[in-house]
């Protein structure tokens, strides 16, 4: 190149307007924009200078970081020499830009993307990879997924590149995610990958001396954008599901040692009217009511629940059974209820039927001693004959619910965590043409 060798930077001249154009490669930058007039030209070694397209149209604000200018991403010191603005052939509304930024210690090059206020830092690595044929590409510590496959288009570009900018428009470039990292396959006759991880504009903002109000607002969700609590969500996921066995497990295990069945016996409850069938509807409701029925004593064997579980002989009529459960030592006393129907027929041919004849109570914290059962009948005004109705008391008794409400607790947060990513990854996969949520 014929550029002047002096201390960086230098600068070349636009051949269209002659507008000074600084560089900072002298070694590797052969080709410029001019930030003038918007042509992209080339400065080769020998010879003079050669046009290759004037810009139609440029952003429509300055880009945030300005060319020369310098930050420290990774421990690394870069400097930005230039900028471009692109878009996609097929889809010319998805823009963003892109500055190229030169490692100042080792004369590496990355480029700097930023889509909708979302930054991404690639950089060219040796590795190869072989996507399988569900576009999947394996690597030891994780899986990337298409996300993106387009050619893209040069809008604009400013500044200093050590390649020709132009000739990515010959590209089909393929993205895959694992956020927070992507990889990028650009392919012509061959393949050239490159290591891409998501910024967060606050880290964007630290390495250039920035405010983060400065930059561009983000709006919708990264391509590698990080899900909620991604840091912390693989122990979270694998504590829950652990203290959730735990919880099954000893629920389990109480079921196995407790349901000792303390008392079972079946009793008759008689109407309280004698009064002959023919005009026994016609008596009102409290004619009907049915004398006390008082169960034999039993031990509780110990403090605990105990749970009544009740069976009445209804066929379309109902029962309904007031109890208590009366310590004979103490005179404590703990009150229930239990209401069977059950009302079956057929109807346009159809058979139906609706209710249940058998209802489960438990009484909680019920001390050791010896019980009886004092039970107040109540029926179906309709139904003036005697009623079967069964009992039995089981001790040591466990509630289901008690387990899921501790269910309920202990996943209410993963749950909430879970759902936040789910409507995370959702909205990251509306952008992309591979979308595995279209289906679900």
């Amino acid at each position: 190149m014929s550029q002047p060798q002096g201390v960086a930077p230098a600068a070349v001249k636009c051949p269209n307007c002659s507008h000074e154009v600084r560089y900072y490669g002298a070694i590797h930058s052969a080709f410029f924009g001019c930030g003038q007039c918007w042509t992209f030209f080339e400065y080769p070694e020998t010879g003079a200078p050669k046009k290759l397209r004037k810009f139609k149209e440029t952003p429509n604000h300055s880009p945030v970081l300005a060319i020369g200018s310098t930050g420290q991403l990774e421990g690394r010191t870069y400097r930005v020499t230039g900028y471009m603005w692109r878009c996609e052939v097929k889809a010319p509304w998805y823009r963003w830009e892109e500055f190229q930024l030169h490692d100042e210690a080792t004369g590496a090059y990355r480029q700097l993307a930023v889509f909708h206020g979302h930054w991404l830092l690639i950089a060219p690595t040796e590795e190869h990879y072989r996507p399988n044929q569900n576009g999947v590409v394996e690597v030891a510590d994780t899986d990337y997924l298409l996300y993106n496959q387009y050619r893209p288009r040069i809008l604009y570009a400013r500044g200093e590149f050590d390649w020709n900018v132009l000739t990515d428009e010959s590209l089909t470039i393929s993205e895959y995610i694992s956020p927070p990292l992507m990889l990028v396959r650009e392919r012509d006759r061959t393949n050239h990958w490159f290591t891409a991880r998501h910024l967060e504009p606050q880290e964007v903002a630290e390495a250039f001396g920035l405010k983060p109000e400065q930059l561009p607002e983000r709006s919708g969700v990264g391509a590698a954008q990080p899900a909620p609590g991604q840091a912390t969500w693989p122990q979270l996921r694998t504590f829950s599901l652990l203290m959730a066995l735990l919880v099954v497990g000893t629920h389990l295990f109480l079921m196995l040692q407790g349901n000792l069945t303390l008392f079972s016996k079946d009793f008759l409850s008689q109407p309280a009217s004698t009064a002959p069938d023919s005009v026994q509807h016609l008596l009102p409701p409290a004619a009907l009511e049915r004398p006390p029925v008082v169960s034999p004593s039993f031990e509780v064997p110990q403090r605990g629940g105990v749970s009544v579980n009740l069976w009445a002989d209804v066929n379309n009529n109902w029962l309904e059974l007031p109890f208590t459960l009366v310590n004979e030592q103490t005179g404590q006393q703990f009150a229930g209820t239990g209401n069977m129907e059950y009302y079956f027929g057929v109807e346009d041919g159809e058979s139906w039927s609706e209710g249940n004849r058998d209802q489960d109570l438990l009484l909680n914290t019920v001390p050791a001693g010896r019980y009886h059962l004092n039970f107040y009948p109540t029926a179906d005004p309709l139904s003036p004959y005697p009623l079967t109705f069964r009992v039995r008391v089981e001790g040591r008794a466990t509630a289901g619910s008690n387990a899921l409400l501790a269910l309920a607790a202990l996943l209410l947060y993963p749950g909430w965590v879970w759902l936040r990513r789910r409507f995370h990854e959702q909205a990251r996969w509306e952008n992309s043409d591979f979308n595995p949520y279209a289906s679900s």
